[in-house]
């Protein structure tokens, strides 16, 4: 019966001993948490927007915690755009036509490589719809995104 009783309690302590290990392995796995900004259209969503015979709306903004192919952690800002060509010929139109502009500086970044990225041609009186992703550094706050194509800004929209 001691034996019994011994034996019981040695297996409790050793369960217990393995749990906690888990516990310490997890908490301290090293990963920072990035502040990640809140990030929404000043102009508002939906707002129809022409230029070169495209008319594009911003329909949905998020932002998330993220990590580069360096495994640094980022901030994901994320962006759907819907887009139709309304001119009379075949249209190009691509992520890389937009820009993002932060707080620090007026730092500038292009859609990231790190994800897939939308762009096409399109011909007349089509639509569609692709999705902008930023990797920004942590503690940056985004303030405008720009539609470009050419390096010229034509449509800025600001956020907040």
């Amino acid at each position: 019966m001691k034996k019994l009783l011994l034996s019981v309690i040695a297996a409790c302590f050793l369960l217990t001993g393995c749990a906690a290990g888990n516990d310490k392995e997890s908490s301290s796995s090293g990963e920072t948490s990035v502040s990640v900004a809140k990030v929404e259209v000043k102009d508002g969503l939906n707002a129809p927007f022409t230029a070169d015979g495209m008319e594009m709306k911003l329909t949905e903004v998020s932002s998330s915690e993220s990590v580069d192919q360096a495994k640094k952690p980022k901030q994901l800002i994320t962006f759907t755009v819907e887009y139709k060509n309304i001119g009379t010929q075949d249209k190009g139109m691509g992520a890389i036509d937009f820009r993002l502009v932060t707080d620090k500086k007026d730092k500038t970044y292009n859609v990231t490589e790190e994800m897939e990225a939308f762009g096409g041609v399109l011909a007349p009186e089509k639509a569609s719809k692709g999705k902008l992703y930023y990797l920004i550094g942590p503690g940056e706050k985004p303030t405008k995104l720009e539609y470009a194509p050419a390096d010229k800004p034509l449509k800025t929209w600001n956020l907040k």
